[in-house]
């Protein structure tokens, strides 16, 4: 009866982590993101902010930098892989970041990749 019991806790736990490590669904300001610029920032900020991005690219790009924060301020949506910090081999995850739009996540990431997303007609959400 315990293990039952703790296997039934467990599933609530695990879904949690789950949506911990999604970004979020609310729009973000662009900061210091120079326009026609995908950047991310490695710490927490609301409104104007002077904390250089740990990204900040024009074009596709692949690499490391941590990130709580992203802001898509080109003219294009753009597909970006990520990571959970410190979960070793964890798998990667996408997002589709719509032109003009950011949000952050709600643990530390690291961005991976951000890619061109190809426009085939369904809405980047």
């Amino acid at each position: 009866m315990r293990l039952r019991t703790i296997a039934l806790a467990a599933v609530p736990a695990a879904f949690l982590g789950v949506m911990a490590s999604a970004p979020s669904a609310s729009a973000w300001a662009p900061g210091n993101c120079p326009a026609g610029t995908f950047c991310v920032w490695p710490d927490w900020w609301y409104g104007d902010t002077d904390i250089p991005p740990s990204l900040a690219t024009d074009g596709e790009w692949s690499g490391s930098a941590p990130g709580h924060i992203f802001y898509n301020n080109t003219a294009r949506d753009v597909t970006m892989t990520y990571v959970v910090q410190g979960e070793g081999q964890a798998p990667a995850s996408t997002a589709c970041v719509s032109r003009g739009q950011g949000s952050y996540f709600t643990v530390p990431m690291t961005v991976t990749n951000v890619a061109w997303r190809e426009d085939d007609g369904s809405p980047c959400w």
